[in-house]
């Protein structure tokens, strides 16, 4: 027995009155996938209401449907009025860091450095390995040292750096 496929032909005068008329698998198949996306896409960005079981109805034909959701929705590119921007799109923050970000990454990173310095060469060291995520096992026996006292050292440093880098948070 072959599956027959049908297709929602939505009443123009009365768009809650929905009629299945058969369709071929081939038409099926070329029209579906646009109609899904479409559902997708309306249901994503909350303009698409359809309870589960009416979904049978749907053929993207959002403007008719009586599920259209279109409350309060705006586009991206709406203008706007009375400001010196063009529309809504320009008023979403860029994904690129603040120049007063940027200037205070800096002053925490040149903090860091010469606090680094003053740790000497085996504080360096411990940094270091950690910095490069070797297991604190590991780190120990490159540094020749339990792993129990590397793991003090280790804290004493993080807790020397915390409280002298404080201000920069």
């Amino acid at each position: 027995m072959k599956k027959q496929f049908f297709y929602p032909m939505r009443n123009p005068n009365d768009p809650s009155h929905v009629e299945k008329i058969p369709i071929t698998e081939e038409i099926y198949n070329s029209i579906y996938p646009n109609i899904w996306r479409t559902l997708q896409r309306m249901q994503r960005s909350g303009q698409c209401a359809c309870p589960k079981p009416m979904l049978w109805k749907c053929d993207a034909d959002c403007i008719i449907c009586p599920y259209h959701a279109n409350g309060n929705t705006v586009s991206i590119y709406t203008p706007i009025e009375d400001t010196d921007l063009l529309t809504i799109i320009d008023t979403i923050a860029s994904d690129e860091p603040s120049p007063e970000s940027v200037a205070i990454d800096k002053a925490l990173l040149e903090a860091l450095l010469e606090e680094l310095d003053n740790l000497g060469p085996k504080g360096k060291r411990i940094c270091q390995l950690v910095a490069l995520n070797y297991s604190e096992r590991e780190a120990a026996s490159i540094m020749g040292i339990s792993k129990t006292t590397f793991r003090y050292q280790w804290i004493k440093i993080r807790d020397q750096l915390a409280e002298k880098l404080k201000d920069y948070k």
